[in-house]
């Protein structure tokens, strides 16, 4: 027997959960299918819980024997919320492997569900490599690595990319010795290193040994230990090694059925993200053009418009907020030094200890940059600093608009906030 829908979502990590929410309000009947735990790596399996465990550290709430009590209960918490915020607003939760049966049904353990779309919202997942298998137990993914009720005595970190740092720090502050293994001779590719380095400083005082320009080779578990062999053949060992290197794609089962383009790691789609099938849409991390949850969100909310209004989907991932969550955190929207080499640009920076509202807070660490063109259009706003994640989001719909140099000195700031470091930088050009 068929339950009908106006749409079905396969996927209830981030750019899922947010479909689903506004296509309710927006009047749609929705069916969820969720295969393990609502949220996804960006709320459940990852990114929230791995901010989460810092903002402990960084508020300083205790030691952490008073975070691992919790921890679990935490995202037990969690899960429920989740699943509450969505049944309150009268989704229909199915927990499950779905199935795509043809362009307008979806089978989900003994039931068979239609609709008129179908949203594919099935994201990614770590994978192994050549010579590194994860096992789940020694050799593990991030999965494993926010179950805090297991943590080592030590970790070798596989890749210095946001996800292997942002665990680096977190392992660092519940005393774990760790070990970032990074191929490239930096930490953080695609962030300026004047950013960097305070992030790299506060991991080497916390004792992490980082070692750059050196590819893993192999990975093996021998005698309760995780050995890994680097390219010039020095050895590490751990008593776990988490892997950050690769992604493979979740695609639905049955969507070989369908009119549906797949790449080796993307569902292929057009401009309004949707598929060969024309009712069928795929978001987030699954399409591939950008593996970012604030993406993953705009993508749901944005196809959400086009099913209720026929609204075309805009991306324009240009001036894209971004944040590491580290200790301190890096955020900030916009260009990079790394993006401006040949041209013809100016840096203001400012100390936040060199605001008012820092000096009366005691703040030691963290700045603000600002990177100008000759025309005093501001090319990009980065900030350092404990919980500088929070300041600067709000500052892409003014550079989707064009922000410039007077913009800025011609509105008002709240005085005393660290946000007048913004201001303080560009009068420091």
């Amino acid at each position: 027997m068929n339950k009908d829908y106006d749409v079905i979502i396969l996927g209830g990590g981030v750019a899922g959960y947010y479909s689903a929410k506004a296509l309710r309000q927006g009047g749609r009947s929705v069916a969820l299918i969720e295969k393990e735990a609502l949220g996804g790596t960006a709320l459940r399996w990852g990114a929230l819980p791995v901010k989460r465990a810092l903002d402990f550290f960084k508020e300083r709430k205790g030691p952490r024997e008073a975070l691992l009590t919790s921890w679990q209960e935490d995202l037990r918490q969690l899960n429920f919320k989740l699943e509450e915020n969505l049944l309150a607003l009268g989704v229909d939760l199915y927990y499950g492997e779905g199935e795509l049966l043809d362009a307008q049904r979806v089978k989900v353990g003994e039931e068979s569900l239609k609709a008129d779309y179908i949203i594919i919202a099935t994201g990614t997942q770590a994978t192994s490599i050549e010579g590194i298998e994860i096992n789940r137990e020694r050799i593990i993914t991030h999965k494993e690595a926010i179950v805090l009720k297991d943590i080592p005595d030590s970790i070798v970190i596989l890749g210095g990319n946001v996800e292997g740092v942002e665990f680096a720090s977190l392992y660092a502050e519940l005393g774990v010795r760790v070990t970032v293994v990074e191929r490239e001779d930096k930490l953080l590719l695609g962030y300026d290193q004047d950013l960097v380095r305070p992030v790299e400083e506060r991991l080497v005082e916390k004792g992490v040994n980082i070692i750059k320009g050196k590819a893993a080779q192999k990975a093996y578990v021998e005698d309760d230990k995780v050995t890994v062999l680097l390219e010039d053949e020095s050895v590490i060992e751990g008593d776990k090694a988490l892997v950050t290197l690769l992604r493979k794609p979740n695609f639905p089962k049955g969507i070989d059925r369908l009119n549906i383009d797949v790449d080796k790691d993307k569902i292929v789609v057009d401009e309004n993200l949707r598929t060969g099938e024309k009712n069928i849409f795929a978001i987030g991390d699954i399409n591939g053009i950008m593996g970012l949850a604030n993406v993953a969100i705009n993508q749901g909310l944005q196809v959400a418009e086009y099913i209720l209004n026929k609204k075309k989907v805009g991306m324009n991932y240009g001036p894209l907020p971004r944040a590491v969550f580290t200790l301190p955190e890096i955020a900030g929207i916009g260009k990079q030094e790394e993006d401006l080499k040949g041209f013809k640009y100016k840096v203001g920076y400012c100390n936040f200890k060199d605001t008012f509202r820092g000096w009366a807070r005691g703040i030691e660490e963290g700045f603000v940059k600002v990177l100008v063109d000759e025309e005093e259009n501001i090319l990009g706003i980065w900030q350092v600093g404990n919980l500088v994640s929070e300041y600067i989001g709000i500052i892409s719909p003014l550079f989707n608009k064009g922000l410039k140099v007077e913009d800025l000195k011609n509105n008002l700031i709240i005085h005393p906030t660290l946000t007048e470091g913004i201001l303080e930088a560009i009068l420091n050009i």
